[in-house]
C-alpha cells in the first residue's frame, strides 16, 4: 500500500464552499466524507530540449515532463484542511488559506529545547531574513532570536513520540509532516489531531513574543488597510502621516532633496525639490492631486531622490511612508511599504518606554543655523555653543584623527564634558539612519566600558583638545554618564516621534544593553531652522 507524508493547510474559517480554494474549475470526486479536486496531467517537451535535439543525434525526444495535480480537502469540525499533492498546492488560491497555521501548530508540538530550524524576518528592512540552523536541539535564546523585533516565520524541530503524529514538524503557513499515512480513514483522524494542536495556546507561555509582530499577509485585509491609507491621503489632515524617505539623509553630498510625482506624466524635474520632505511638502507638491488617489491609482505616486548630476532613484510613496492605524480592534502599522500587526500590549511598551526617554532639544542643543546643514556642521556648532563640548564626528576637518581603536570608529559625535554626556546625532529619522544611530551609541558605551585600551585613546583625544579632567572618566562607570541620542528634523514636523520599529531598536539598544550597564539613554529632537 502507498503512504504519503502529508503537508497540510488550514482554509480560513470563512471559506464555506472548499470549491473556493481553487483558481480554477477541477474535476472531483467524493470518497469518504474527503474530496479530491484534480486536473488531468498531459505530457509536454521542456524549452530545452529543442537545443538539445537539433546539437545531438537521438533517434526520438526522450524528453517528456507530466505535472501532476491533486489536492485533498477533508472537514473537520467545520473547518476545512487541503493536503496538496504533486504540482498541486499551484491550483490554491493561498489567500484563502490560514497565515501561520503550520508555524502555530509547531511550536504548540515542538519542546522548546528541540528545535533545529528558525526562520525569522526583521520588519525594519523587507530584505533581512535569517535562516538559523542547529545540528542538535536547540532554543531560541541559543539561537539569540531577538524577540522584540524578530518576527518568526518558520520553525523546524522534534516531535516527542507520545504525541504521535510523526517524528518531526516543519511549520508555516503550512504544516509539513513526516508521518507514513496509507488510508483515508488514518488521515482523517490525523488531520483532527493537528487541528486540536492548532487551537492549543501552548506556545503562548513557551513563545509569548510569537504575537508582538507579525507580517500582514492577507490580501483582503491589506486592500483594507490600503482603503484606510487613500482615505488618509485624501482628507489632507496627515496628522500621524510621515514621509521617511529609505537612505541616509546628508550621507550622499550628492543629494539635493526629493521630489513628489502622481502619475500624470509631469517631468521630474518640474517638480519642487525637498531637503529633507514631510507629508505636508507632499500636500503641497501634488495640490488637487491628491484628492484623485484611489486602490489603483496609488502606486503611481512616486517619491524621487535629486542628485546635483541629475536624477537619483525612485520609490512608490507607500515605500517612504510611516502610518500607524487601527481596524477592528488591532494596531497596524506600515513600515518600508509593508503592514504589521503589533499586539496592544507591545505596541503600548514600546511606546512608553520611548516617551519617557524623550527630552526637550531646544533646551540643550542649539538650532542649526541653516536649514540646509551637513552632520558634522551641526556638530561642530553644537560644540561652539557651549564650553566644555568635544568634537569627536570623524566627518569633520577638526576631528578626523580622533578615533579609537584599530577600525577607527567614532567614540561619539560630541562629548559634552560638563553633563557627562556622549551625544549621537542623526540628520532625518530613516528607520536606515536611526538604526545607524543608536547602534554607534550602543557600539562606543560598551567597547569604552570594556577596553581599558580605547578608553585611554578617547581620554588622550579629549586631552590634546586641553580638558584638563580627562583623566578621570578612567575607570568609566557608566552609572555616572548619560547617551543621547539625536534627530534633526525638518522645521515643518508637526509632530515630534519617530517610526514604531526605530523605537524597538531604540528599546532594545536601550534597555537590554545600554542601561543595563548604567548609562542613562535619552532621545531629543531638534528642528532645523
Amino acid at each position: 500500500m502507498g503512504t504519503i507524508k502529508p503537508t497540510i493547510y488550514l482554509l480560513k474559517e470563512d471559506v464555506t464552499d472548499p470549491k473556493k480554494l481553487f483558481k480554477q474549475r477541477l474535476q472531483s470526486r467524493e470518497e469518504d466524507g474527503c474530496i479530491l479536486y484534480y486536473k488531468r496531467s498531459r505530457p509536454n517537451t521542456p524549452d530545452w530540449a529543442g537545443f538539445v535535439l537539433e546539437n545531438f543525434e537521438l533517434n526520438s525526444n526522450p524528453f517528456n515532463n507530466s505535472s501532476s495535480y491533486a489536492v485533498v480537502v477533508i472537514k473537520v469540525k467545520n473547518r476545512y484542511f487541503a493536503i496538496p499533492f504533486g504540482m498541486g498546492v499551484h491550483l490554491m488560491d493561498l489567500s484563502k488559506t490560514e497565515y501561520n497555521f503550520g508555524l502555530k501548530t509547531a511550536i504548540n508540538a515542538i519542546p522548546k529545547n528541540e528545535i533545529r530550524q528558525l526562520d525569522t524576518t526583521k520588519p525594519e528592512q523587507k530584505s533581512q531574513k535569517t535562516k538559523r540552523l542547529a545540528v542538535v536541539g536547540t532554543t531560541p535564546e541559543d539561537f539569540e532570536i531577538n524577540k522584540e523585533k524578530e518576527i518568526l516565520r518558520g520553525i523546524v524541530g522534534k516531535v516527542p513520540k507520545n504525541m504521535e503524529v510523526g517524528e518531526a514538524f516543519e511549520g508555516r503557513d503550512s504544516l509539513r509532516t513526516i508521518k507514513p499515512i496509507g488510508s483515508l480513514k488514518v488521515l482523517k483522524q490525523y488531520v483532527r489531531k493537528i487541528y486540536k494542536l492548532y487551537q492549543k495556546q501552548t506556545y503562548k507561555t513557551e513563545y509569548p513574543w510569537i504575537d508582538n509582530i507579525s507580517l500582514v499577509r492577507d490580501k483582503k485585509l491589506e486592500e483594507d488597510l490600503n482603503k484606510l491609507l487613500v482615505k488618509e491621503l485624501k482628507n489632507g489632515k496627515l496628522d500621524e502621516v510621515y514621509v521617511i524617505p529609505p537612505v541616509y539623509f546628508g550621507e550622499d553630498n550628492l543629494i539635493k532633496g526629493f521630489a513628489f510625482t502622481t502619475g500624470d506624466g509631469t517631468r521630474v524635474d518640474k517638480k519642487s525639490v525637498f531637503e529633507m520632505p514631510s507629508i505636508l511638502d507632499w500636500k503641497k507638491s501634488i495640490g488637487d492631486e491628491r484628492k484623485k488617489i484611489t486602490i489603483d491609482t496609488l502606486s503611481g505616486f512616486k517619491i524621487h531622490e535629486i542628485k546635483e548630476d541629475g536624477r537619483g532613484r525612485s520609490w512608490s510613496l507607500e515605500r517612504a511612508l510611516s502610518w500607524e492605524t487601527d481596524l477592528n480592534d488591532n494596531r497596524y502599522i506600515l513600515s518600508e511599504g509593508s503592514w504589521y500587526e503589533v499586539s496592544p500590549n507591545f505596541y503600548d511598551l514600546i511606546n512608553s518606554y520611548f516617551q519617557k526617554r524623550v527630552i526637550d532639544g531646544s533646551t540643550l542643543l542649539p538650532t542649526p543655523t541653516k536649514n540646509k546643514i551637513k552632520e558634522s556642521e551641526y556638530n561642530k556648532e553644537i560644540c561652539d555653543a557651549l564650553k566644555g563640548r568635544y568634537l569627536f564626528d570623524l566627518g569633520h576637518p577638526d576631528a578626523k584623527v580622533k578615533y579609537i581603536g584599530k577600525d577607527q570608529n567614532e567614540a561619539c559625535d560630541v562629548y559634552d564634558s560638563t553633563t557627562n554626556t556622549f551625544i549621537h546625532v542623526k540628520m532625518g529619522k530613516s528607520s536606515f539612519s536611526l538604526s545607524h544611530l543608536f547602534q554607534q551609541g550602543n557600539f562606543s558605551g560598551i567597547v569604552l566600558r570594556q577596553d581599558e585600551k580605547l578608553l585611554d585613546q578617547f581620554i588622550e583625544h579629549l586631552q590634546n583638545d586641553k580638558y584638563s579632567d580627562a583623566a578621570k572618566l578612567k575607570p568609566l562607570v557608566p552609572s555616572s554618564y548619560n547617551i543621547l541620542f539625536v534627530s534633526v528634523v525638518a522645521k515643518n514636523s508637526k509632530k515630534l516621534d519617530i517610526p514604531f520599529f526605530s523605537k524597538v531598536t531604540f528599546y532594545n539598544v536601550a534597555n537590554k544593553s545600554l542601561e543595563f550597564a548604567g548609562y542613562k539613554c535619552r532621545f531629543a529632537f531638534v528642528r532645523l531652522p
